[in-house]
């Protein structure tokens, strides 16, 4: 009994560690999620499901989040890419930045 409950207790401990890495990479995509579930996700004006294989609903859905899932991550890939030049951490270079961004923006 006392072996079962150690074998138990470690493997618990292994898949919950796998399951907190899992979450925690879900985690660093909610910000893309939660932007590009309107536009990938949902159609008709979020009134429906994207649908791309007709007659099937479980593998359309399987086929969805997955499309769904990798695009939120090459989101994520390029926002992590380009926030710094776009927010730089140096305050002089933030000013400029902003300076650059008004001038651009106010003749429009």
């Amino acid at each position: 009994m006392m072996v079962r409950s150690l074998l138990l207790t470690t493997e618990l401990r292994i898949l919950a560690m796998m399951s907190f890495s899992f979450f925690a990479w879900f985690g660093k995509l909610n910000l893309e999620l939660f932007i590009a579930q309107y536009h990938i996700w949902l159609s008709a004006d979020t009134h429906g499901v994207l649908v791309l294989i007709p007659n099937y609903p479980v593998v359309n859905v399987l086929l969805t989040s997955f499309i769904f899932i990798c695009a939120c991550h090459e989101i994520h890939t390029i926002t992590c890419t380009l926030l710094p030049y776009f927010v730089p951490s140096e305050p002089l270079l933030l000013a400029r930045t902003v300076t650059i961004f008004l001038l651009i923006l106010v003749p429009i």
